[in-house]
């Protein structure tokens, strides 16, 4: 098994954001409360990418001792099995409903205020691909979704057969199959983290 889709999809965001980076200095220049609410937005787009990880860490942190209950792992083998990343799509699109919300009510005059036509449009598409362009987002989670559960239930039929160095072999052979994509949402989170500091920092607020 192997994991299916483009790293591209995760990175995607990050290199759009690269936008914010290159209009920043001119935004502080021109402080407004709506830097806050940019930070927001940074949050927003964080936590989608964090319920990805913490899924992915979820199962990868899985240990079998022979001689321990097993019962809690099995557990939670039956949980991933189940999809749960599935609800996160869920979530997200309520992340991205919500980001655009953010841009209409208190960024979109913010932007045409400070910057240059072009950069006001660009900032919109920016917006639009966060908000109604969350496709690449929902086919990256349905991606991780699709693997992580499949990768799960074939951890769980080697624990049902009692064979817990296969087991093992499997969770160390999962981790090296999704490290691509962890990179990826790590750098992006990275580059979020250090965005939402500068903009709550510009807004002067905790």
């Amino acid at each position: 098994m192997e994991l299916t889709f483009n790293t591209s999809t995760l990175l995607d965001i990050a290199d759009k954001l690269g936008l914010i980076d290159s209009i920043k200095t001119k935004l502080f220049r021109n402080p407004d409360s709506a830097a806050e609410k940019l930070a927001t937005v940074l949050d927003e787009v964080s936590k989608i990418y964090s319920s990805l990880e913490s899924e992915l860490v979820k199962f990868l942190s899985l240990h079998f001792d022979p001689s321990a209950d097993l019962v809690p792992e099995r557990q939670a083998l039956l949980t991933l099995e189940s999809g749960p990343l599935m609800v996160r799509m869920g979530q997200a699109r309520g992340h991205c409903h919500k980001i655009w919300n953010i841009y209409q009510n208190h960024l979109d005059r913010w932007f045409h205020r400070v910057l240059s036509p072009q950069e006001a449009a660009d900032m919109q598409r920016l917006f639009e691909a966060l908000s109604y362009g969350d496709s690449q987002m929902e086919l990256a989670i349905q991606q991780l979704a699709g693997w992580l559960g499949t990768a799960a239930g074939e951890t769980l039929d080697l624990l049902d057969s009692g064979s817990l160095d296969d087991v093992q072999q499997r969770i160390r052979a999962a981790r090296r199959e999704v490290q691509p994509a962890r990179q990826a949402i790590a750098q992006t989170l990275a580059r979020l983290v250090q965005l939402q500091g500068d903009f709550i920092a510009a807004s002067g607020t905790d």
